[in-house]
């Protein structure tokens, strides 16, 4: 009987290995697209039109309001984000108003505004020191065309420093009060060095929480976050990559971070 039993078990073996490996592939694809397949999304945004846009003035830390075309083009945004199917958890932005009340704005028109907003001053434009406020006729008066064109084409050299005594200095603005060593001019390599850290100690473990999230910002900001997020994009180029007011860009990413997508909203009217 013995012997009837093992015989028998001998002949089933190769069946059951076979059963074994093929239920064994098809766990394989469920545990890649639990591990290896997810994805994750940041929204960028700038904000809306400016009253120092339509001076055409440089604006860093200074402070300017929304015009009209930019409080209505904030809510505009929402409401093409909501009508995509989009859906963040957190809005993370500047100290400045313009991109706080863009955040609000597009809330707004998200019919979202219960979602948080994070305010920091790493997520702020450049610095733009003496330059603060300034038209480039004024600055090229000042300093120089050649001056200038060699600080627009530079990646590293800083804008003349602010005046102490300068009342846009925002080394006196109180809402800087707890930062150390305020920044009187940064260079666009300064304000890539202080996106990237927000990047990985901010924004990368709160999308990996789960999250989606945008970020609502300046010019050069979003243009340094571009950078952090997809790090073939090359330094010389950043200062000319274009960033439009209100024209959202979508990041997907693998589970590694790296970019697998980045789309473009960009409705007729915004």
């Amino acid at each position: 009987m013995k012997n009837l039993i093992l015989m028998l078990a001998l002949m089933l073996l190769p069946y059951t290995q076979a059963f074994a490996e093929s239920a064994s592939d098809r766990q394989q694809p469920a545990t890649k697209a639990a591990h290896g397949d997810r994805t994750y999304q940041v929204i960028l945004l700038r904000h809306g039109e400016s009253v120092m846009n339509t001076q055409r003035r440089t604006s860093g830390w200074g402070d300017t309001h929304l015009t009209d075309k930019g409080v209505a083009a904030g809510l505009a945004v929402g409401e093409l984000l909501k009508k995509e199917g989009i859906s963040i958890d957190a809005i993370h932005t500047s100290y400045l108003a313009r991109a706080i009340k863009t955040s609000w704005l597009a809330l707004e028109g998200m019919d979202m505004m219960w979602v948080p907003v994070h305010t920091n001053w790493r997520l702020n434009e450049t610095n733009q020191g003496a330059f603060e406020g300034k038209t480039r006729d004024e600055q090229v008066a000042q300093w120089g065309e050649e001056h200038m064109k060699n600080w627009e084409a530079s990646f590293d050299m800083r804008p003349p420093l602010m005046a102490n005594d300068d009342p846009k200095n925002p080394a006196s603005d109180p809402r800087y009060s707890g930062i150390p060593n305020v920044p009187q001019a940064e260079s666009m390599k300064d304000t890539l060095e202080r996106i990237r850290a927000y990047w990985q100690n901010v924004l990368i473990p709160e999308l990996k929480s789960g999250k989606t999230i945008m970020v609502v910002g300046h010019s050069n900001a979003l243009r340094s976050l571009s950078k952090s997020i997809d790090d073939s994009l090359e330094e010389a180029t950043l200062k000319k990559m274009d960033i439009p007011n209100t024209i959202p860009v979508v990041y997907t990413l693998d589970a590694n971070m790296k970019p697998i997508s980045r789309r473009t909203l960009n409705p007729s009217g915004l």
